[in-house]
């Protein structure tokens, strides 16, 4: 689904700007510092067609790029925006988090990695910074503007790094 967004709105990879693709989906990104307790971000329904994304500002940038794409994870996963609308008429009063090990936490986390770091593209990037059988996982990381830690974790996910 998430190369489907990414067509869908048009969006140039790597992001530049993650808040400016969330203003083109109709949403917007507050700094909420109160929720850096207990999570990263947060997501929910303020409109229509309107959807308010909170993020802790007590993360790098890389990770919150990769906590705003997340939280898009549960706007088109869970609360079906354009995708499912009985569904997203349902979220008036629902919160999703960024925290915990469930399997809608599991789902967002990999909408996130696909949206930052499409298949085709991540693997050129990665062929690109790739020497004998060593890969560069930094300069991928650096490319998509997310956390070496997630751009291994991408690698390993499609199969083109080990586990």
């Amino acid at each position: 689904m998430a190369e489907e967004v990414i067509n869908l709105y048009g969006i140039q990879i790597p992001i530049i700007n993650i808040e400016e693709v969330v203003q083109k989906m109709g949403g917007s990104v507050v700094d909420n510092s109160s929720i850096g307790e207990f999570s990263d971000g947060k997501i929910r329904k303020t409109g229509e067609g309107s959807f308010t994304i909170e993020v802790s500002p007590f993360q790098t940038e890389e990770r919150k790029n990769f906590t705003i794409a997340h939280e898009l994870g549960h706007l088109f996963l869970h609360m079906g925006f354009q995708t499912n609308e009985q569904k997203w008429q349902k979220q008036d009063n629902v919160s999703y988090y960024r925290n915990g090990n469930s399997e809608l936490e599991y789902q967002s986390n990999e909408f996130a990695a696909a949206f930052l770091m499409p298949r085709v593209k991540y693997k050129e990037i990665m062929e690109q910074n790739t020497e004998g059988d060593f890969v560069n996982t930094a300069e991928v990381a650096k490319y998509f503007r997310v956390s070496i830690d997630a751009a291994a974790n991408r690698g390993k996910w499609l199969g083109y790094l080990k586990w």
